[in-house]
């Protein structure tokens, strides 16, 4: 700010014109100060100055030298993983942790991919297997995405049961486990304590299977694991939801020899409509308010965002990472580096950002292990997934014989 510098800059010449040696060394040390003074006071009337007035409260040093990126004095430098990040964790200057989770959470949970080329949902649909007209079929074809529409649901809910009745059935059989991401998550709320919200863009529900309380997950796409009408938004019991499922919806696959030859629609009893369905959000459908209450209530207070298994690709997701207190550290748990574009800062000249380079497995069991929280993960290694399980089994094996 153009006016605060000059006032500091005046402030200063009128020190020097004493011409006293120590009145001009002491209005060095005093202009420093005015200047930082300055900053902070153009910081506190940003947007951000609520969180940083909040942040000020929580923590009694604060580094205004670097205005984009702020950091407590005590952390001159972004922690180091895994080591530094677990006295980070373990540290007053961290008490409230977000989390924003991708796909890349639950991939070895062995759950079906929807967009890899050649073998993702999208790359092996056949439309004609559809109960859907020819026209829908053809447009479909053309878009496999118009399934998932909140248009064509609207007109014609049955694509969207067919393509997702395995999903959905799994789901409520727990055919997959939630993975050593999920476990690890669980273990900051409740080893740590300091887990604030998980905020998933998956649908899959897995995080329902850990000890994490509900009120702490935000299902930023929805979930599969419940049901309601897309109409009236009328909640449907989901065990109740999977019974009609299977009789009511066909087979696309054609493995399930007591699915029926021909799928009718799944009424809702509170308004009469045909659109029941998993609580996912569909194309063109509205974010869950609850994602909007959350994120205005939890953000400000947040002192470490991790980021998992995400592409930061899909909005308003990504949007968390620059609406965090820019006195929050970011944590980026992910195979490749995301979210430069958002603000991320990666190598040298990061201050505050935290990159965990593997898949999301590799990586949390790093910071469990630095953590000292392998006994706890290898009391639940028979309910991980195999692939989860096994990284654990070496992990163990490798401390037995150290």
């Amino acid at each position: 700010d153009s006016s605060s510098e000059d006032s500091v800059d005046s402030g200063d010449g009128s020190e020097n014109e004493s011409g006293d040696e120590n009145s001009s060394n002491s209005s060095g040390s005093s202009s420093g100060s005015s200047h930082e003074a300055a900053i902070l006071a153009n910081l506190l009337q940003g947007e951000q100055g609520e969180a940083i007035r909040a942040y000020i409260n929580r923590h009694e040093s604060f580094n205004t030298s670097d205005m984009g990126q702020c950091v407590p004095m005590h952390m001159p430098a972004p922690p180091t993983f895994p080591n530094e990040m677990a006295d980070f964790l373990r540290s007053p200057l961290c008490q409230s942790i977000c989390v924003l989770a991708g796909a890349g959470m639950s991939v070895s949970s062995g759950i079906p991919d929807f967009r890899s080329a050649g073998v993702g949902l999208y790359d092996t649909i056949r439309p004609e297997l559809l109960t859907a007209t020819e026209l829908e079929q053809a447009i479909i074809e053309d878009d496999p995405t118009v399934a998932l529409d909140k248009g064509m649901f609207l007109r014609n809910p049955l694509p969207m049961l067919e393509l997702k009745r395995d999903f959905i059935l799994g789901t409520q059989t727990k055919k997959w486990k939630a993975t050593l991401a999920h476990r690890f998550v669980e273990l900051l709320h409740t080893k740590l304590g300091k887990l604030t919200r998980l905020y998933t863009q998956n649908i899959d529900g897995l995080e329902l299977q850990t000890s994490i309380p509900k009120e702490k997950i935000v299902n930023v796409h929805g979930s599969m694991g419940a049901a309601a009408c897309e109409l009236c938004e009328a909640e449907v019991d989901f065990d109740e939801f999977c019974d009609k499922i299977s009789s009511n919806i066909k087979d696309i696959t054609g493995r399930d020899e007591n699915a029926p030859a021909t799928s009718t629609p799944i009424t809702c009893e509170a308004c009469g409509n045909p659109t029941v369905k998993p609580t996912i959000v569909l194309f063109r459908g509205a974010m869950p308010q609850q994602f909007h209450r959350r994120v205005a209530e939890d953000l400000p207070e947040c002192d470490l965002l991790i980021i998992m298994g995400t592409s930061l690709q899909v909005a308003p997701a990504n949007s968390l990472v620059y609406r965090i207190p820019p006195t929050a550290l970011r944590m980026v748990m992910n195979n490749e580096k995301v979210g430069r574009r958002l603000g991320i800062v990666y190598g040298e000249e990061s201050v505050r950002d935290v990159f965990a380079h593997g898949h999301s497995d590799e990586t949390c069991l790093d910071l469990a292990d630095q953590m000292g929280w392998l006994p706890d993960l290898a009391e639940i290694i028979d309910e991980l997934p195999e692939s989860s399980a096994s990284l654990l089994r070496q992990r163990l094996e490798q401390r037995e014989e150290e």
